[in-house]
């Protein structure tokens, strides 16, 4: 199980939207939905949480987990400053997988040594605004890392024999999707996963969809797709090598899969995003000057 985690930290991807420190008398929140996650850890006063039926209270030393798509309200009663650290985030693998839903984490959660928790916080914030180019990229980078790490220590340690047995029967099923990971560009049928791992081929996508939200086969696709994306915008490969690159025997084919997830054809999102490209730069020069 443990390689199969290491497998998917390894190729996942944490991207940090907003963040903030803030304190508030006032807090009237209500239906809101975001795309990506919402962590909010409550240093000081009170408020509340509502999702679907149930309003919890949100007490100091507390942090919120709010996934994304969930409606949700947060909202102050009393009068009294509520300090709160929070961060809206994405962390997932090729903008396909997203990691945490794996591990069925509560949306509510105390943390244990919130003197640290707070202390990388404060650090993070003051990276914002450091001009230092090693400090503020690199050194950022590594305490948006150690921002989650603190969390999941947090959340997986308090909550290891529940959340743990889970992930455990669906081991196996984790490591067809590190394989998939590793290696997207490879032939993958139902046919030939069932005959690996003696299981019938639509149990596998049956449980992959369950577990993933999308069948072996959907998230083969969709990882091609996004890495051929990437390969458009960042290289001068022909659209013949990165298809063959992404595992395309012929580029029609990669095109037409392409066109069918996008839109529009490889070499009209290449030529699309050259120009978004140069009038981004033209007009970082027209502020500059």
């Amino acid at each position: 199980m443990h390689s199969s985690f290491n497998c998917l930290f390894q190729h996942a991807t944490l991207n940090i939207v907003e963040f903030d420190i803030n304190s508030r008398k006032e807090m009237k929140t209500f239906k809101r939905t975001t795309p990506y996650y919402i962590m909010s850890y409550h240093k000081k006063g009170e408020a509340k949480l509502r999702i679907g039926e149930t309003v919890h209270s949100i007490t100091p030393g507390t942090v919120i987990l709010i996934p994304p798509h969930v409606e949700h309200d947060h909202f102050k009663e009393s009068e009294d400053d509520t300090t709160f650290f929070w961060c809206h985030f994405t962390y997932d693998i090729g903008n396909v997988i997203d990691v945490l839903t794996i591990f069925n984490i509560p949306i509510i959660s105390k943390i244990k040594n919130s003197e640290e928790f707070e202390r990388v916080f404060m650090q993070y914030k003051e990276l914002m605004i450091d001009l230092n180019f090693l400090s503020s990229t690199i050194l950022k980078k590594a305490k948006e890392y150690e921002i989650l790490y603190l969390f999941l220590k947090n959340v997986l340690t308090n909550h290891s024999q529940n959340y743990f047995e889970e992930v455990e029967k669906s081991e196996g099923f984790l490591g067809m999707l590190c394989e998939i990971i590793q290696h997207p560009e490879q032939r993958l049928s139902l046919t030939s996963l069932s005959n690996k791992y003696h299981l019938h081929p639509t149990y596998i996508s049956n449980r992959f969809k369950e577990l993933f939200g999308l069948s072996p086969i959907q998230i083969q696709r969709e990882l091609r797709i996004n890495r051929a994306k990437t390969l458009l915008k960042t290289s001068e490969m022909s659209i013949a090598e990165i298809a063959e690159l992404v595992g395309f025997n012929e580029a029609p084919n990669f095109t037409r899969l392409f066109k069918s997830y996008v839109g529009i054809s490889p070499t009209q999102f290449r030529n699309l995003n050259e120009r978004w490209s140069n009038e981004e730069g033209v007009l970082k020069v027209s502020k500059s000057d």
